[in-house]
């Protein structure tokens, strides 16, 4: 069953992370203890691991993109698995969420408009 990973409170005084840079991407294994993303605070960066195994379903933060403390960082489950009822139905199969992402520089502003949305 897929889990949901959210942003991390690093720090006491932290209300909202950036992810400096992923490590793992849509689609990929991920393995206990496998670093996931570098986690910027209000007072430094570092690096985020994994507690579970599975494949990486889905990113709720894209890379350089802020997020609140306990929203949607990522997804992993089952690779395949439907995340649809995780994401209100806003998720896309690994494949397709990769082949997004590299091919929407246009849509990108609106798509972090969205989140920024969703997030309040």
């Amino acid at each position: 069953m897929a889990e949901v990973i959210t942003m991390p409170r690093l720090s006491d005084t932290m209300t909202e992370g950036k992810v400096a840079k992923w490590h793992k991407k849509v689609g990929d294994k991920v393995k206990e203890g496998d670093i996931l993303a570098e986690i910027e605070t209000d007072k430094a960066v570092q690096d985020f691991e994994s507690e579970i195994e599975g494949t990486l379903l889905y990113v709720g933060v894209e890379e350089g993109g802020a997020a609140a403390v306990d929203s949607v960082l990522a997804i992993i489950g089952n690779e395949g698995e439907d995340i649809s009822g995780l994401t209100g139905g806003a998720a896309a199969p690994a494949a397709t969420e990769e082949k997004n992402q590299k091919n929407s520089l246009k849509q990108k502003p609106l798509r972090l408009l969205l989140q920024k949305f969703r997030q309040e």
